[in-house]
């Protein structure tokens, strides 16, 4: 995993929450089993930059005034127009205990169903685990070249998860992705696109980045 790092300061209780936003800062809370909470202060750029690779699934090593510690941003508060941070909570992760977290999904490749006229329907966006700090990974990877044909589905059980590091806690049986033709379509109906005019999940994604930059 990529190190990213936050740096934060002690933050006075008493000075106004609005004052420190007010500053192009963030107030934060860091806390843990067996650690005492402690109110921090955040850049708010620097946090923004952080969160947007780490998610709350990338262990960040917080320098606290010069002390370093592994955490986890546990819970969010932002502002429902801005988007900005209002509020941030940091739990600080032990090498020797298992954390509980939510683990991104994410969909590669192509599906050869597609080229049946098929749609992905993508039915679960995370698997929840504990683990240890160590084996935290940013997301577990669906090929969708696995969905060969219409009605095949993907299982959480098909992800071939470590068990040996990771304690699954979301249904086995769970549905990850599908394939299945439009509603109130027959494959008769269906006209199969050349495998290149079906889009990759990647080509997708670059799409929308485009679309919401112009």
């Amino acid at each position: 995993m990529e190190k990213l790092t936050l740096v934060a300061t002690i933050r006075d209780t008493e000075t106004k929450l609005s004052t420190i936003r007010a500053d192009k800062k963030v107030p934060a809370v860091v806390y843990g089993h067996k650690v005492p909470s402690q109110a921090i202060t955040l850049g708010a750029s620097e946090l923004l930059k952080v969160f947007r690779k780490s998610g709350k699934t990338h262990i960040i090593e917080l320098n606290l005034d010069g002390k370093k510690q592994d955490v986890l941003i546990h819970e969010t508060q932002r502002a429902p127009v801005s988007g900005e941070f209002l509020h941030v909570d940091l739990f600080v992760v032990s090498a020797t205990e298992k954390i509980h977290v939510q683990v991104p999904v994410n969909l590669v490749g192509t599906s050869p169903a597609q080229l049946q006229g098929g749609l992905i329907e993508q039915n679960m966006h995370s698997v929840e685990v504990k683990c240890l700090a160590k084996n935290l990974v940013d997301a577990f990877e669906v090929d969708l070249a696995k969905l060969a044909n219409l009605g095949d589905i993907i299982h959480v059980k098909d992800l071939g998860i470590d068990t040996k590091k990771f304690d699954i806690l979301s249904d086995l049986d769970g549905a990850i992705v599908s394939v299945h033709l439009p509603k109130g379509t027959t494959e008769e109906e269906v006209t199969a696109p050349t495998a290149a005019e079906v889009p990759s999940v990647q080509d997708e994604k670059k799409a929308e980045k485009e679309a919401k930059s112009e």
